[in-house]
């Protein structure tokens, strides 16, 4: 501090110098609040409001959800298809968009985690396009099933592509 400053301050009632130093302490307290403290205390309770929402959610029964949000509907989830219904329903999507199948056979079937996993695997040919409207039409038409595995090959003469594909279908073994 400088002389003068220091000469003043000495200068003044105890009451004053008392005054002038909690008015500091205040500002310093208010800057802090506005500036380090606020925002964190904000987000805690928001945080702490989601997560007392998400344990209520998790203590509502299945058939008690509905309830809580008056205009949903319950759909109940899709049931997995047979593997031959699966392969009847890719070979008629294939024809529509185009795509012509040479060969589709069961797979392999494992279960992992609870879910039991049926493969399918499937050789066909087209156009690029038409393979990629077709893919497109499985994922939305199936929406148990899955592409694992799918190499696409080029025919040097041809603008035609062999697609060689493996789908999983997921059955969780639970009816809708």
């Amino acid at each position: 501090m400088n002389a003068k400053l220091h000469d003043q301050l000495a200068a003044m009632p105890a009451r004053q110098r008392n005054l002038i130093a909690f008015g500091l302490v205040a500002i310093v307290l208010l800057l802090a609040w506005s500036f380090g403290l606020r925002a964190p205390l904000a987000a805690y309770r928001q945080h702490s409001a989601a997560l007392a929402a998400l344990q209520t959610a998790a203590t509502v029964p299945a058939t008690g959800a509905a309830a809580l949000s008056p205009g949903a509907v319950s759909t109940p989830a899709p049931r997995a298809p047979e593997p031959l219904a699966l392969i009847g329903a890719v070979s008629r999507s294939a024809a529509q968009a185009g795509v012509t199948v040479s060969a589709a056979a069961q797979g392999a079937e494992r279960t992992l985690a609870g879910v039991h996993l049926r493969m399918i695997d499937i050789t066909a040919s087209g156009s690029y396009t038409a393979i990629v409207d077709w893919l497109g039409a499985i994922e939305r038409q199936q929406p148990t099933v899955g592409i694992h595995a799918l190499a696409l090959e080029a025919d040097e003469h041809a603008e035609r592509r062999t697609i060689t594909l493996q789908l999983v279908i997921y059955d969780t073994g639970t009816p809708p």
